[in-house]
């Protein structure tokens, strides 16, 4: 019985690509004890990945949390573009929110030092680049500095966030899906990410083109709750489609 419950677990984690274990403990119908000893056995057979709150499929085409340094070398020219075409949208006077990412610490490279305007932030690149601005307003938001992703994280004190009117939020994510929307695999920046997008008036994605039809752990919106992706390539056929159909503007 053991050894069928932990196969099936297998199929299934392999199906949905990324489950937490509370969805796992309902589907099969067991403890949280009894999900945590098999995911452990299947660690021990290399054929899933635990990762925060939750296990993912080793299938390679799958992207996955990986060290923050590591995902920053990788497409980094095309994060560079990406970078530079958001900086074009921020104009004076903006309220903007820029996400932690490798590449949306790029943004700030390509904006004028002079330029007035409200940098809202919880990545400490984009913090130590704001500072050299000279007519810019930084408020941080997080509590608790999370090293792996050079973000602040955690909200228990931090009520301003939801006082905040954005007007525009560049995101970034590690999954771009239609099913799914937009993705990442961190719970706490999750959380950060979904009121980031409640109050901002667009929303920006800054996603290369090897995040485009991946998902991840955790959804923090729907696509078709954004204003514009900006990437570095022509999106593949069917998210340009459904970009087109929901008025969804496409930079590249």
């Amino acid at each position: 019985m053991k050894a069928k419950r932990i196969f099936e677990i297998e199929a299934y984690i392999n199906q949905q690509k990324a489950v937490t274990l509370e969805e796992l403990c309902a589907h099969f119908d067991v403890s949280l004890n009894t999900i945590r000893r098999d995911i452990n056995e299947l660690t021990k057979l290399n054929r899933v990945k635990k990762v925060y709150g939750g296990v993912e499929t080793l299938d390679p085409t799958l992207p996955s949390a990986v060290d923050y340094s590591d995902r920053n070398i990788e497409n980094a020219a095309s994060k560079k573009a990406i970078g530079r075409l958001a900086a074009k949208l921020i104009q004076p006077h903006d309220i903007i929110y820029i996400d932690t990412g490798t590449t949306t610490i790029h943004i700030l490279d390509h904006v004028d030092k002079n330029l007035p305007f409200t940098i809202i932030t919880n990545s400490l690149d984009v913090i130590n680049k704001a500072s050299h601005f000279n007519h810019v307003e930084l408020f941080i938001i997080g509590e608790q500095y999370k090293k792996t992703t050079r973000s602040f994280i955690g909200l228990e004190t931090n009520v301003l966030l939801k006082k905040f009117n954005i007007q525009k939020a560049f995101m970034a994510a590690t999954g771009v899906n239609i099913n799914n929307g937009l993705s990442n695999s961190e719970i706490e920046e999750n959380h950060i990410k979904q009121i980031i997008m409640s109050k901002t008036a667009e929303a920006y994605v800054c996603v290369d083109h090897s995040k485009m039809n991946k998902s991840t752990l955790l959804t923090y919106a729907p696509l078709n709750a954004i204003h514009t992706i900006i990437t570095n390539q022509a999106l593949p056929h069917n998210l340009q489609h459904y970009a087109s159909e929901h008025h969804i503007d496409v930079v590249y």
